[in-house]
């Protein structure tokens, strides 16, 4: 291995890295009114080693250009990887369907980040049938070798809950799905889903639902159903507005959301006894 390579190598948080890059264009998100969603593959270990600074920077620039080029509403930065991620692995990062011209993009992908890119050991991806796609594969390492399951919650009884996702936005709702899927959740996603159980929230072990979705009847809903039904109340909330306060008995779930995130709620919801071995990362707070 380069020398060179070797100094800028650390270890870090994939989480962490990504609420750090979620800070560092919310300013440009918010103006462009666009919400920026992760969809994080079970198969990304929690701690790796390689060039964090550089990925939050080559992300970074990505995301400011796609804001603002891009005509979506919502932009999905989806990491997946191999299935047994072993010492050293490419991670894909992809962002679909900007909508932009590939030409453009290839340019500024060029021009702007190629450099970053090459230093670190990615590449770009070419993708000739999805030709609004930005895609990127960067080597990293593995720092808890041997471990398949990166996120291992402390009792059983918690594992595989019911859950119905009310979310005000589709693809929050299915990237939420897929990381409570992790811990083998079933998961049901919207309105409809709720009317064809008969619209029974007893029947549900957790409720997520978007801020924007409460009324005063829900919340009197919620807390008839708690009254016969252990039922977890969640609200899913914007990180802007926080100093407001929301008369409720739930829980502050706060974008963006990561997959280490959805395991520290689960710790505080069901596992109060190890509340002080939660991760640093967790954004929640008591109402």
């Amino acid at each position: 291995m380069d020398l060179n390579e070797e100094t800028i190598e650390d270890t870090f948080n994939i989480n962490k890295v990504l609420e750090t890059l979620f800070s560092s264009v919310k300013s440009i998100a918010h103006e462009k009114r666009i919400e920026l969603i992760y969809e994080m593959d079970s198969t990304i270990p929690r701690r790796l080693r390689g060039d964090s600074d550089t990925l939050v920077l080559v992300l970074s620039k990505i995301l400011t250009f796609v804001f603002q080029k891009s005509d979506r509403k919502e932009i999905v930065l989806s990491l997946s990887s191999v299935e047994d991620f072993l010492y050293e692995e490419f991670i894909s990062f992809k962002i679909q369907e900007t909508h932009i011209d590939k030409e453009k993009l290839l340019s500024f992908l060029k021009i702007h980040v190629s450099e970053e890119i090459e230093m670190i050991g990615g590449n770009i991806v070419d993708d000739h049938e999805n030709i609004s796609d930005i895609h990127l594969s960067i080597p990293f390492k593995n720092v808890e070798l041997g471990f398949r399951r990166h996120y291992r919650l402390p009792d059983k009884k918690i594992v595989g809950k019911k859950i119905l996702l009310l979310c005000s936005n589709e693809k929050t709702a299915q990237s939420l799905k897929k990381m409570f899927q992790y811990f083998l959740y079933d998961v049901h996603v919207g309105m409809d889903e709720l009317k064809k159980h008969g619209n029974d929230l007893a029947l549900y072990d957790i409720l997520i639902i978007s801020e924007q979705m409460i009324t005063e009847k829900t919340k009197e809903t919620i807390a008839n159903i708690q009254e016969l039904a252990p039922l977890k109340y969640v609200v899913l909330r914007d990180p802007d507005g926080l100093e407001d306060d929301i008369k409720t008995d739930s829980e502050h779930f706060i974008k963006p959301i990561t997959q280490e995130k959805i395991f520290d709620l689960i710790i505080s919801l069901y596992d109060e006894k190890s509340g002080t071995e939660k991760s640093d990362t967790t954004q929640m707070e008591k109402v």
